[in-house]
């Protein structure tokens, strides 16, 4: 067996498992089962929510780490499935070493489209100011708001600026955006609720969840930094609709 592939293939797949938002014990888990196709005396894995050291050794090879930093995480349910059923069918036999790992590059290479999210985006933040009782100029408003936060997102990520940035640029941008028209045009419907639909892609739901499944795991120190890091998006989206509000006066 390549141990060197077997090695890269399982980094790969925790490296994207962790940029898309994946539980810490999912990522151990995966990486360790790829690992144990070696048979070898030592496959061992450590994963922390900013990065993971990975080991293969045994008497008979030279022994063989790498270390990973992760610097960009986001969520992107569909790439975990797929990375779940691809390990999955490495492990079951079904799919050879060679295989796996050109997909996962196939993968890598096309983490998501931004067109999909631009899409996306403004349908979901209409669908939750239905969801809430609002009116169908609401959720008008709250689309247009939801398609601006998808592309102060996007772009922010394409200048590589940090996740509170983006995240404070976005709530500010949908904050002015939403206040300035409904000033002009009050009957258009109410302030709060195209505010409220429209910061709910920004909410860390997944991060607050992860936390959970991470501490109920024993991984406390993914789950604590998971917790922090839903804070300061929370706090980024509060300070981005103050300050927002602040600048429509």
């Amino acid at each position: 067996m390549n141990y060197k592939l077997l090695l890269d293939t399982a980094v790969a797949a925790g490296e994207l498992m962790l940029e898309n938002g994946a539980e810490t014990y999912r990522v151990e888990d995966t990486m360790h089962r790829i690992l144990s196709l070696s048979r070898l005396q030592t496959a061992e894995v450590f994963v922390t929510m900013t990065g993971f050291v990975a080991t293969l050794d045994d008497p008979s090879i030279h022994s063989m780490t790498v270390v990973r930093r992760i610097t960009e995480r986001g969520t992107n349910l569909d790439m975990i499935d797929q990375l779940n059923s691809l390990s999955r069918n490495l492990c079951s036999g079904e799919l050879s070493l060679e295989a796996a790992a050109r997909q996962i590059q196939d993968l890598k290479s096309h983490p998501w489209k931004p067109g999909a999210f631009l899409v996306s985006t403004p349908v979901v933040t209409a669908a939750f100011a239905l969801t809430y009782g609002g009116t169908l100029s609401e959720a008008f408003l709250s689309a247009v708001t939801g398609f601006v936060i998808a592309v102060c997102l996007y772009a922010c990520r394409r200048l590589k600026l940090p996740s509170f940035f983006g995240t404070l640029l976005s709530s500010a941008a949908a904050s002015v955006l939403a206040s300035g028209f409904l000033r002009m045009f009050p009957f258009f419907g109410n302030l709060d609720s195209v505010i409220i639909a429209s910061i709910m892609p920004l909410v860390p739901g997944v991060a607050i969840t992860n936390a959970v499944f991470d501490t109920l795991h024993g991984d406390y120190l993914s789950g604590t930094a998971r917790m922090l890091e839903a804070f300061v998006t929370a706090a980024a989206v509060a300070m981005g609709i103050g300050i927002g509000l602040g600048i429509s006066g």
